[in-house]
């Protein structure tokens, strides 16, 4: 299992919100590219990185993106407002490794299952879990598919992973609920990648022993519930 340690940015700062409401943010101190230079100099192989600008719809971030991918040699993981397949095609030409994809990926769900093998491999599709219901545009629209079809439209493209964000509890510091994203385990055979309320490295333990392969963590660094030091040891022995 691997930790994907997060960067949020709102106008070019290190943010990180709580269930998604812009207006209860907290901004840090150290820049988007410090917290990838520190976490890629910790020994993280992989972070991720969230436009929220981009995800909210009030512009992007796009220059504060180019120049972490541009300063930093680890795998990033990038996400946020990618709405079209020319969005998908600029992040890989950017050099991202992983596009995380949501309502694209749920109201277009046709188009996407349409593009090339070489582009899904790409591609982690996000499921933004609320109320037992799959939202989108930056968690404010909730969709009527059930999960159990979106997850079977995909299972069947060679596509990178699985997002799963428990809304309820991101941000909160409210530990993992795992119930969420078992129901979503039971569903497929894909690579699954969690986050949403990661509190301390007990949350880290129960996400490896129900077999989850990678795990996103926030709030719980940046409030220092849990330090880089011990998140990357225990990375180091998964």
């Amino acid at each position: 299992m691997n930790i994907f340690p997060a960067i949020d940015i709102i106008e070019g700062k290190c943010v990180r919100l709580t269930k998604g409401v812009l207006s209860d943010k907290t901004i840090y101190e150290n820049s988007p590219v410090e917290m990838a230079k520190i976490y890629q100099d910790a020994g993280f192989n992989t972070i991720h990185v969230v436009d929220l600008d981009a995800t909210l719809g009030k512009g992007n971030n796009n220059q504060v993106l180019d120049l972490i991918r541009k300063k930093i040699d680890i795998k990033i993981e990038v996400a946020g407002g990618i709405r079209s397949k020319d969005a998908i095609n600029d992040k890989i030409n950017q050099g991202f490794d992983t596009i995380v994809i949501g309502t694209f990926a749920i109201k277009n769900i046709d188009d996407v299952l349409n593009l090339k093998d070489s582009l899904i491999k790409k591609l982690s599709i996000a499921l933004d879990i609320k109320d037992n219901q799959i939202v989108s545009h930056g968690w404010k629209q909730t969709n009527n598919q059930s999960l159990g079809y979106i997850v079977n439209r995909y299972n069947d493209r060679p596509i990178h992973s699985y997002f799963v964000t428990d809304v309820a509890n991101d941000g909160m510091l409210s530990g993992l609920n795992i119930k969420t994203f078992s129901s979503i385990k039971k569903l497929t055979n894909k690579h699954i990648t969690i986050g949403g309320g990661v509190k301390d490295l007990n949350d880290l333990e129960l996400s490896k022993i129900n077999g989850f392969n990678n795990v996103v963590v926030g709030k719980a660094i940046y409030e220092n519930k849990i330090t880089i030091e011990s998140l990357a040891q225990f990375n180091a022995q998964n």
